[in-house]
């Protein structure tokens, strides 16, 4: 279970700092690619760092309102009125100990499963990375201090090697043109300056000991996507030209990657669409990350990073109670009273009544049934109470004195009292049932939604290829255009050099489909996108009943809060009532 509870708290405080670096780089609107990356690796470093710097830094207070270390049956902690919950002695209604202690063990195996999963994959992809590198063949080719090779197995440039990066490219490398074979050659210059290949496999061991917090699977995707957007810049730099870059990327992506090793592949990326519309688009190139940013990123990190792994959240009210309607104004008073020492206060009378006639704390025990209001931290718990007065008491602290019932009679006065709680018990528990089964309803629709959203990915994808396709084409009738247009006129050596080189542009053209083969994946696109659209309807309209049934069980949850204030109201005046009686009747005894 300790365990269960540190890897809670890690996934916690390392989506604070995680949350706390993008919320900080969207209000300084930090847009260059190479910051923005750097702030993600010291996010994961801060990350990985975290369980150290818990134990090892002071710890910073916060103070948390806490109105009620008991759980009720909607779910919430009372704040406002001291109301009724019914608990069976042996634990059934919250789960007992030992019920959470197999949990703890089931969620652990299921923890330590996933984990094991995720860091085989990296293991069996850094074999293959090892696997093609030896594999490779030298090339003539020289790049300061990266060595270049080149390998069958792979169809789009790749940089490997955790300590050495190497750059790998295909075998058909020497088809290129001077221009692409430079473009290439930068972008995979980009990734060795920077060591991409290891810094991807810090952050994938975070994703892999972090796997249940979904930002870590975020900030991975995040690292990755950023580091080929500050190499695509450093090739365009080079290039010059965005669209020729844009065409041999969309080239190498069609491609795609044939072996999963672990490396920084130029072709891997999210959506192409949204890669090739940024280079495309784009007016900005990113130059890498100048000094005055890296010390500023360092400067504002570390209070980040110590917030986030020495927070301490300190309990401002600790009292048990039962269900309850909200937590009102009357739980902010409760919770200031107990900040300046006056105890915790957990009934509405207790806060509005300071007088010594009304009762502060009560424990109310009928055979298998609990109910009242105390801290666990005092000795006069249930538990204490039953050893030293039996199944069938009614024990409350009033005017500085503890009492105790044992009175049958009294004790039925309590019982009837507590009849409208047990109702109102029961409508509670039918809305969560009902909660219950919309929420598995809006499961399956997200389920679906996200079976549309992938349709509609590879409807992009397909899209970007008809576009490319249908650019190309279009230079080509432009060349040819170009030169019916100097043939056209009189002969003379200018026009003929001017054709000459027109037709070497020409060739050196990827070749292009026809019109009517363009405008038949343009018409199989748009079938796709019809059957998408159709089936975006259904989920809609399911979505649509979906909150229909959400709208009547937040109905029916709206009448049981209402019936619940109602009760717990006259509930608390009655059972002030019934130890008065008790007290003027002679019925009580002292506590101690």
């Amino acid at each position: 279970m300790i365990t269960g509870y540190f890897l809670i708290e890690w996934a916690i405080r390392s989506s604070v700092l995680i949350v706390s670096g993008a919320v900080l780089l969207w209000l300084l609107r930090v847009k260059d690619p190479s910051i923005r990356l750097a702030a993600c690796i010291a996010a994961v470093c801060g990350s990985l760092a975290m369980p150290l710097f818990t134990a090892a830094l002071p710890k910073l207070p916060v103070v948390v309102m806490q109105a009620s270390a008991a759980p009720t049956l909607n779910g919430t902690a009372p704040m406002d009125a001291p109301a009724f919950a019914v608990t069976m002695v042996d634990g059934s209604q919250a789960g007992g100990a030992g019920s959470w202690m197999d949990w703890s063990g089931v969620l652990l195996g299921v923890y330590a499963f996933v984990a094991g999963l995720l860091f085989l994959r990296l293991g069996i992809g850094l074999l293959l990375a090892r696997k093609l590198r030896l594999q490779s063949r030298a090339t003539e080719l020289t790049d300061g201090g990266a060595e270049i090779r080149e390998s069958e197995r792979v169809a789009a440039p790749v940089t490997v090697g955790l300590r050495r990066p190497v750059i790998l490219l295909p075998a058909d490398w020497r088809e290129w043109g001077e221009a692409k074979l430079e473009a290439v050659l930068a972008h995979e210059r980009s990734h060795v300056r920077r060591k991409d290949p290891a810094v991807q496999f810090l952050s994938a061991m975070h994703r892999a000991l972090l796997w249940h917090s979904p930002l870590s699977w975020v900030l991975h995707r995040s690292i990755v996507r950023l580091a080929e957007d500050v190499s695509d810049d450093a090739a365009v730099a080079v290039t010059r030209d965005r669209t020729s870059y844009a065409e041999l990327l969309l080239e190498f992506m069609q491609g795609g990657v044939r072996v999963n090793w672990h490396g920084a592949a130029m072709a891997r990326y999210g959506s192409a669409e949204a890669r090739i519309h940024r280079i495309l688009n784009s007016t900005f190139l990113s130059t890498g990350v100048p000094r005055g940013a890296a010390a500023i990123i360092c400067l504002v990190a570390l209070p980040i990073a110590y917030v986030a792994a020495a927070a301490m959240p300190s309990r401002a009210v600790r009292a048990v109670s039962n269900t309850s309607v909200s937590a009102g104004p009357m739980a902010v008073m409760a919770s200031a009273q107990t900040a300046s020492g006056q105890g915790p206060a957990t009934s509405s009378s207790a806060v509005h009544a300071r007088s010594e006639g009304a009762y502060r704390r009560y424990v109310i025990v009928l055979g298998d049934t609990q109910s009242g209001s105390w801290d666990s931290s005092e000795p006069a718990s249930p538990e204490n109470l039953r050893s030293r007065f039996g199944n069938r008491f009614a024990w409350f602290r009033q005017g500085g004195a503890e009492h105790v019932i044992t009175d049958d009679g009294v004790l039925r006065e309590l019982e009837r009292a507590m009849e409208p709680q047990k109702r109102v018990n029961v409508q509670q528990d039918q809305v969560n049932r009902l909660q219950s089964a919309v929420n598995e309803l809006q499961g399956k629709m997200n389920g679906r939604q996200s079976e549309v959203n992938a349709v509609q990915d590879k409807v992009n994808a397909q899209q970007a290829v008809v576009n490319a396709a249908q650019a190309t084409m279009n230079r080509r009738q432009d060349l040819l255009n170009r030169i019916h247009d100097a043939g056209s006129r009189e002969s003379s050596e200018a026009a003929v050099k001017k054709v000459e080189a027109l037709l070497k542009e020409l060739r050196a053209t990827p070749g292009a489909s026809s019109q009517d083969e363009v405008n038949r994946l343009q018409s199989k696109v748009n079938e796709e996108q019809g059957r998408v659209n159709e089936l975006q309807g259904k989920v809609n309209a399911e979505q649509g009943r979906v909150n229909e049934e959400q709208h009547k069980v937040n109905a029916e949850q709206g009448k049981v809060n209402v019936e619940q204030a109602r009760v717990s109201k006259e509930f608390n005046a009655r059972i002030q009532e019934i130890f008065d009686s008790a007290i003027r009747r002679g019925l009580t005894k002292t506590g101690k």
